[in-house]
């Protein structure tokens, strides 16, 4: 491996590029560019990923990451040894350190291996277009899925989710009506039979296999010959969960109509296959003790799993508790730290020509 020039030139370029989701695409193409210009092949592809790729071996390391953010800028500085950015943590850091890492290998540590660098758009949204698109494209042996971990630990696990829309309408009657109810209330019950099976399913099971629901929005409305009602739904699913199933339970009231926007499975590893195994030991050289998460949220790797079926985790520098917060901040020590790390695992991955 080679010596690692600290440098944060090229982590800060990055952050500087305000890119939030449906807006990255001059990021991409400056990335891509950037890419080029490093020894990386390099390009755009259709819906704006950047893809690129060192090496020709016959062995994929995918390198899966994400490089949209949400929106709301926070100032770039440094400051007590953190770089302040809006996509420091979630997800540019990783991007940079699998990038770094990558570079910092010898020839011999690349041999037989293919590193493919996946910059996705549209991950912060709901359908995840950029992982989608890849998802039909490659076909790699390892993913390592580019999300805040902190530097000594690795994430096995990731919620599914299922979000869903809900209306009501019906003809505008008057409110004294023997048999009157009013379209909120169809809505309401519909959440409410969500919300009582998840209660029920939730009992004696531990957070990561729990159903979490939650109602993110609610309007009511009227013209002159209707009145409708309309909600928005989430669920964060645990690895045994049947999202149709909640999404039928929804749409079980009768006249609510139910839209389906996301219904992604949780993934999970058990951490004992051969990508975490080499993260641990990895982790282990360095004089630490490997830690392993399971998270509440999403991540691309949900979008990907079903399809590529091989070895995955999700690994990156920094404190995911400062994911989409207005005082989002790397430490430049732990970066400096997952990239060696990270360069440590690609240098033991195995090739299959050996």
């Amino acid at each position: 491996m080679r010596a690692r020039e600290k440098t944060i030139d090229f982590l800060k370029w990055m952050v500087e590029q305000y890119s939030p989701s449906h807006h990255e695409h001059a990021f991409s193409r400056s990335l891509a560019e950037h890419l080029e210009r490093r020894g990386w092949r390099a390009h755009t592809d259709e819906v704006g990923n950047t893809v690129a790729s060192m090496g020709e071996g016959d062995t994929c390391i995918a390198l899966l990451g994400h490089i949209d953010t949400v929106p709301g800028e926070v100032p770039v500085r440094i400051e007590d040894g953190r770089l302040f950015g809006r996509g420091t943590v979630d997800a540019k850091g990783a991007i940079g350190a699998f990038i770094e890492a990558v570079e910092l290998l010898e020839e011999r540590e690349r041999t037989g291996k293919k590193f493919l660098l996946l910059g996705c758009v549209e991950e912060e949204v709901a359908i995840t277009r950029g992982a989608f698109h890849v998802r039909e494209r490659y076909r790699p042996d390892f993913v390592i899925n580019g999300e805040p971990s902190g530097a000594h630990a690795i994430t096995i696990g990731y919620k599914g989710l299922v979000r869903a829309e809900l209306e009501y309408r019906a003809s505008q009657r008057h409110t004294a009506s023997r048999d009157y109810r009013a379209a909120a209330e169809h809505v309401v019950e519909a959440w409410n039979a969500l919300r009582g099976h998840c209660d029920a399913w939730n009992r004696e099971r531990p957070l990561f296999e729990q159903d979490l629901p939650s109602l993110t929005s609610f309007q009511t409305g009227s013209t002159d010959t209707e009145e409708w009602a309309r909600a928005s739904v989430n669920v964060r699913t645990g690895p045994h969960s049947d999202g149709d199933q909640l999404l039928a339970l929804l749409g079980s009231v009768p006249g609510v109509s139910v839209k389906a926007i996301s219904n992604k499975k949780a993934v999970s590893t058990d951490g004992n296959d051969e990508l975490s195994r080499t993260f641990k030991k990895a982790i282990r050289e360095r004089g630490a003790r490997p830690t392993l998460r399971l998270k509440t949220g999403t991540s691309d790797w949900n979008t990907v799993a079903a399809a590529w079926q091989v070895p995955t985790l999700a690994y990156g520098p920094g404190d995911s508790s400062l994911d989409h917060t207005p005082h989002e901040h790397i430490d430049l020590t732990e970066y400096e730290e997952g990239v060696s790390i990270l360069a440590r695992v690609l240098a033991l991955l195995p090739s299959k020509s050996g």
